[in-house]
């Protein structure tokens, strides 16, 4: 893993080392292990390294071929032989790095081959001959690189900070951005919270020609995933199982022990055993690590939830036989500062600060323990394990009404909604247009006022002045958060901050958190099979249980109740009542936290604290949400108050 940089002049002047080196050293929590810089005339480009896998301790970036042309990326290669075998490459070229197999097959595919990539990148590769930069990102996101475009020259880099350190890139708040992320709309994948720094969107590819123009082209789309037919039920199960177990074990090449991240749930519970399976193989057990309550913990959680997963991960360490599970409880006296460590590193408002301590000191005590890579099923909502429920609009469409009032009449069975409730949330809500729903929305709401007030700290006039409820439409955000036909896509995509968390993750605990619910393989066939997969017999997210039957404990397979991670976050709220006091007055020293927070709202959530109730949806709304981003927000601006 890596960051990158790099700096093109429009107008032939030299390149600076010592500017690249300041870039580098931005930039080093990134890569902590070594850096280099390379300068090519008007051009040039840095790389600071963290070794994760075993072929990274030879990989000397930025990476210049024989021809001149020039790599630097931050990559994981999950499908290198696939490649190499691809552009037929000798047999010493299995010992390269990710980044010299790449730059040799798109020195012979060009821009087909990004969408062969497996893993996750954020490449740059500059082509001395026509002059030209390239830039691309993986498919989902999951690394980042941003860049900046003046009249006289082009720079890019994994985040802000890199970029800030070339001469001429200003340092200004987005404030819409900051609007957009007071309302929770984070929708836009190419904006930042800075004025003019860029993201490349996921899987898209961008070219800065000699004179300055930029070019965008998607090169992947959930459009270009080409339909499966298999011939029975039990044959879509055995292929999505073929497809999580290879994304599993490509994702085990690493230069440090792996670990893994695991709830009750399906989708992590699917990767560890798989991983434990693959490991085995190897005479290795897997580490598990998951997070609960403090002991004694018994506050009511939500109706359909439950806090402690102990009795679920114990059952799936005891069916593995080679998980070692770690508990790792929730401490109610965390380090507040972690905050302030973590938006440094993040260089932007922590979206769910409630959540951040629980899950740093997971990733800490893995380090400690010598597993610095640890899988995940972040993405598995939308593609292993999607509910199916969005579907039934569609087949409403297309005339095919009997399915569409089977799966309606399912759903009312499994959910907790009325028959009226089924077919509003099935049927009628998905078809309607964004504009229209928004009105029928607030008609089943007392007050009338704009979705986000309900969950949001921010002021009514600095939202109408940023365009918020514009934005959102033009964003596809919807702040009711309603069932939409195209769901797993609009989820595969929700967040714009995806890359950035994972990178200021990576640099505050030297962890790397990968997810093969999120391999491109896997989210094509998920995207592939027939819809009603994910309701066969029945059930709902009925492909993932029927594909881990046999692997997975049955009492995992078949519960349908949601575990409820950092459940106690409102008892360490209750421990810091009086400091989050002094924090709202120390926000009303800043003429933007005035401007663009409710401080009187958030005031009037700790001066009426509650009792009890913390399950209840209006209370996890106001301090969960509103009280915490905004708290999370003032915080932000003013550290960026104090460096600027």
């Amino acid at each position: 893993m890596s960051g990158i940089a790099g700096l093109l002049h429009f107008d032939r002047r030299p390149v600076s080392r010592r500017v690249l080196e300041r870039a580098a050293n931005a930039l080093r929590a990134h890569g902590p292990d070594r850096s280099h810089v390379v300068v090519d005339g008007s051009s040039g480009f840095a790389h600071v390294h963290m070794a994760m896998t075993p072929e990274d301790h030879s990989d000397q970036q930025p990476h210049r071929a024989t021809d001149g042309s020039i790599i630097t990326a931050d990559l994981r290669l999950d499908n290198r032989e696939d490649i190499l075998a691809r552009i037929g490459m000798p047999a010493e070229a299995k010992s390269w790095p990710d980044s010299r197999i790449l730059l040799s097959a798109w020195q012979k595919l060009g821009d087909a081959v990004w969408p062969m990539l497996r893993g996750p990148f954020a490449a740059a590769i500059w082509n001395p001959r026509d002059r030209v930069l390239t830039l691309a990102r993986d498919p989902v996101g999951l690394h980042v690189v941003m860049w900046h475009r003046s009249p006289r020259f082009f720079a890019f880099a994994t985040m802000p900070n890199g970029l800030f350190a070339f001469d001429g890139v200003p340092r200004e708040l987005n404030e819409e951005k900051f609007a957009d992320f007071l309302v929770l709309n984070h929708a836009a994948h190419e904006t930042t919270i800075y004025k003019d720094i860029f993201r490349v969107r996921p899987a898209h590819v961008m070219r800065v020609a000699p004179g300055g123009t930029i070019t965008h082209h998607r090169y992947w789309s959930p459009d270009d995933i080409n339909p499966v037919r298999l011939r029975s039920d039990q044959d879509y199960a055995d292929g999505l199982r073929a497809a999580l177990d290879t994304a599993v074990r490509r994702q085990l090449r690493s230069a440090h022990p792996v670990g893994c991240l695991l709830s009750g749930g399906l989708d992590s519970s699917s990767v560890a055993v798989l991983g434990a399976r693959a490991l085995s193989e190897k005479s290795q057990r897997l580490m598990a690590f998951t997070g609960v309550p403090r002991r004694g913990f018994d506050a009511p959680v939500p109706a359909g939830h439950y806090a402690d997963e102990t009795a679920y991960v114990d059952a799936i360490v005891r069916a593995a036989g080679t998980i070692d599970a770690t508990y790792v409880a929730e401490d109610a006296d965390e380090d507040p500062a972690d905050l302030d460590r973590f938006f440094i590193a993040l260089e932007g408002p922590v979206r769910n600060p409630t959540n951040l301590g629980w899950v740093l000191a997971i990733l800490r005590l893995a380090r400690q323990q010598g597993r610095r890579v640890l899988l995940s099923g972040l993405h598995g909502n939308h593609t292993i394990s999607w509910s199916g429920w969005s579907q039934t609009s569609g087949h409403l469409l297309h005339g095919r009404w009997l399915t569409a009032l089977q799966q309606c009449h399912l759903y009312y069975r499994r959910t907790a909604c009325s028959r009226w409730g089924a077919v509003r949330n099935l049927l009628i809500e998905p078809l309607i247009p964004e504009r229209l729903g928004d009105w029928a929305q607030r008609l089943r709401h007392a007050d009338g006022g704009a979705a986000w007030q309900r969950h949001s700290p921010i002021r009514p006039e600095f939202a109408a002045a940023m365009g918020v409820d514009a934005r959102a439409v033009a964003d596809r955000h919807d702040f009711h958060y309603r069932m939409r036909r195209d769901d797993r896509i609009q989820g595969l995509f929700q967040v714009d901050y995806g890359g950035d968390w994972h990178a200021a993750q990576k640099a505050v605990t030297g962890v790397e958190v990968r997810d093969p619910t999120a391999d491109l393989d896997v989210i094509s066939f998920c995207f592939g099979v027939p819809p009603e997969q994910y309701l066969a017999e029945g059930t709902d997210r009925s492909l993932i249980r029927r594909a881990m039957w046999g692997l997975v404990p049955d009492m995992v397979l078949t519960n349908r109740r949601r575990g409820l991670q950092g459940a106690s976050w409102h008892e360490r709220l209750q421990n810091r009542r009086s400091e989050l006091a002094r924090e709202i007055a120390d926000l009303s020293k800043s003429p933007l936290a005035r401007r663009a927070i409710d401080l009187a709202r958030l005031e009037r959530a700790v001066a009426h604290w509650p009792a009890d109730g913390w399950h209840r949806p209006d209370i996890f709304t106001e301090y969960n949400l509103a009280l915490m981003r905004g708290l999370a927000g003032g915080r932000f601006l003013r550290w960026f108050e104090s460096a600027n």
